[in-house]
């Protein structure tokens, strides 16, 4: 039995957001990551 377990790397949701000035989007380097 072969078991495939996806993850990938998320912002935070309960953690403090910021946008970026630039575009107005997620700025993801000041946003704690958690696995999803």
């Amino acid at each position: 039995m072969n078991v495939v377990v996806l993850v990938k790397q998320v912002p935070d949701t309960y953690s403090e957001r910021k946008l970026s000035a630039a575009d107005h989007t997620l700025d993801r380097e000041s946003a704690d990551a958690v696995l999803d």
